[in-house]
């Protein structure tokens, strides 16, 4: 059983506001090579996290900053609906809510959502 994860009231208000810019756009193709580079960078900087060079949540809340920055498409909104949930997860382990074991189970999961949402 995986268990449920809140999304703080803060974090909702800027998922709900990425999705309405992303509906009023009409979900525009973003720019070649926008997502690729995104992609890129964030490669460098889990590589930085998962060496200890970087807190995970100081990679997801410049994931997030990152992607609202890309223009909008439905890409978009699912990489940040998920940035928002590692965001809470990684927040938790670092107030010591969670052990290791479970941010980093919780975190694959996300990550493995993630992967199947983009296919």
């Amino acid at each position: 059983m995986i268990p449920r994860i809140r999304i703080p009231a803060h974090f909702s208000s800027f998922l709900w506001a990425a999705a309405l810019a992303g509906a009023l756009s009409g979900c525009a193709h973003p720019r070649d090579g926008t997502l690729e580079e995104f992609a890129r960078w964030h490669d460098n900087a889990r590589a930085e996290a998962e060496a200890g060079l970087l807190s995970w949540s100081e990679l997801y809340k410049q994931s997030f900053d990152r992607l609202t920055a890309l223009p909008p498409s439905l890409q978009q909104d699912t990489r940040l609906e998920n940035t928002v949930l590692l965001l809470s997860t990684a927040r938790k382990f670092e107030a010591h809510e969670i052990s290791a074991q479970q941010f980093a189970t919780e975190r694959d999961h996300i990550e493995t959502q993630l992967q199947a949402r983009l296919r």
